[in-house]
């Protein structure tokens, strides 16, 4: 049942404790619909809105209090509003800067491991002992002590490729994605059984950071080993491990760690226009997978060399 109020002052009055209460429960859970809208407010305070918008001819002076009271509140909640979004676009710039931190942490320990082995390797020449294993770039190295071969194929490995289906990109579809990856393995373990020379390239990156385009334009490897690429994420120690044991199993092999190191605004703005080839994963799935990742453990993983690809804005 209503309250009945005797004066337009006291419904002013109730007015005002009610926005009060709400606009205090509208900062603890952060949440302005439901809680502190002219409407909630009105009903809080027992208040019919027709009072509020003058539609009840108060007196001039009470209407000009009804109209600073609807003032306040719409004031209140633009400023909650701006609030919000402030927040929100807070979060997303520490998002940013963490991932661009621990990006740069990820090359400097690439750096520092780098150095690590010219040294031991300087060290190795003092003591007269020849070492061809100094970490460099693999891509078209002319100074290569290696013998180069006549001819240098290029094989990419891709369960990427087995997630086509009616010209569609069917990534959520789990049965097929796990045909996709046991083909791509069987692929990858015939070629680990040629008895030639080969370097294997794992790609790491998110979805969208040019792993598939650096795969399909990169030619100018070095001509010392038949070079094979595995495209896909690879983006924790596990998933890098399944690769590289399959890997060790090959007569003659290195493996180089291809990192792919892209700012997740990037990421997120490639992915929008994979939409026109049907290549697009939800936001969630993205953020989950940029959560997920492992950075490469120099000193824990079978890996020989690194590339870092990196795109700044």
């Amino acid at each position: 049942m209503r309250k009945k109020f005797k004066s337009d002052k006291e419904r002013l009055q109730a007015l005002e404790a009610a926005f009060l209460s709400q606009t205090a429960e509208a900062f603890v859970k952060n949440k302005l619909r439901g809680i502190a809208t002219m409407k909630v407010i009105c009903k809080v305070a027992d208040v019919d809105t027709t009072y509020v918008y003058g539609h009840k001819n108060p007196s001039p002076e009470d209407k000009k209090k009804y109209d600073a009271f609807v003032a306040k509140v719409n004031l209140f909640a633009e400023t909650f509003k701006s609030r919000d979004k402030k927040i929100v676009s807070d979060e997303v710039d520490l998002e940013e800067q963490l991932q661009n931190a621990r990006d740069n942490n990820f090359v400097l320990k690439y750096e520092v491991n780098e150095l690590k082995i010219k040294l031991s390797n300087l060290n190795k020449e003092l003591m007269g002992q020849k070492t061809n294993n100094v970490l460099s770039s693999v891509l078209g190295n002319p100074k290569s002590p290696a013998s180069q071969l006549n001819e240098n194929t290029i094989s990419v490995v891709s369960p990427d490729i087995g997630l086509i289906h009616n010209n569609r990109y069917e990534f959520s579809n789990v049965k097929l994605r796990e045909k996709a990856w046991r083909e791509a393995k069987l692929h990858f373990q015939k070629l680990m059984k040629r008895s030639v020379p080969q370097r294997v390239f794992i790609l790491i990156g998110l979805p969208s950071s040019g792993k598939s385009t650096w795969a399909q334009e990169t030619r100018d490897f070095n001509k010392d080993r038949h070079s094979v690429i595995v495209d896909s994420t690879n983006l924790t120690k596990g998933e890098r491990a399944q690769w590289i044991m399959l890997a060790r199993k090959a007569k003659d092999v290195k493996i180089c760690a291809v990192r792919f190191l892209v700012d997740f605004t990037t990421i997120k703005e490639r992915n929008i226009l994979n939409t026109q080839n049907n290549k697009f994963i939800d936001v969630e799935i993205l953020e989950k997978k940029r959560d997920s990742i492992e950075e490469i453990d120099f000193e824990f993983e079978d890996i020989d060399e690194v590339i870092i690809v990196r795109h700044d804005q």
